[in-house]
């Protein structure tokens, strides 16, 4: 899931003073500046701000906050299934065991906040993710792997790194 316009949910927590945009000054009062009452894309704490806002937001679903990684969150429901929530600035990973229970977190998050489901994920970060027949997950960092050593010309180190690759392009 991809939030809309995720930062302008939060409210700075100080008070944050900007220039007028270029192009957008209002004639003779150039030197004036703009106070924001909500935070924005390109300040450093908006991702604070909004992670600030989400948080409790997935607490009141009765997530709770994994202690050693505080982007993920974790809720078992009545059945004992678990749920999990991997948030990445503006972007969910939303995982459950039951169907239903995604439909669930989706549209419980849909009431707040204006989301985009980008379907069934097949990369999250630099992390791809294959499904396999048998409901099996395989995740790999084979793509990034390629990228950092073409970036660094040592495409014959690939070979040794990632054995699992029998393709003649390498």
């Amino acid at each position: 899931m991809d939030i809309k316009t995720a930062f302008l949910y939060g409210k700075p927590e100080e008070t944050v003073y900007v220039l007028q945009s270029e192009g957008y000054e209002i004639p003779g009062k150039e030197h004036w500046v703009c106070h924001l009452k909500k935070a924005l894309y390109g300040l450093k704490q908006s991702g604070h701000t909004w992670f600030n806002n989400i948080a409790p937001a997935l607490l009141e679903y009765r997530f709770e906050m994994c202690e050693s990684n505080h982007s993920i969150f974790v809720h078992t429901n009545k059945k004992g299934l678990k749920r999990y929530i991997a948030l990445y600035v503006d972007d969910f990973l939303i995982s459950s065991e039951d169907e239903k229970d995604l439909v669930e977190i989706k549209c419980g998050l849909l009431e707040r906040y204006e989301m985009k489901d980008m379907g069934v994920a097949r990369k999250f970060l630099v992390i791809e993710i294959e499904y396999g027949e048998d409901g099996s997950i395989k995740i790999h960092q084979e793509q990034y792997i390629r990228d950092i050593h073409a970036r660094h010309a040592c495409q014959n180190a690939i070979q040794s790194l990632c054995p699992w690759t029998h393709r003649s392009n390498l």
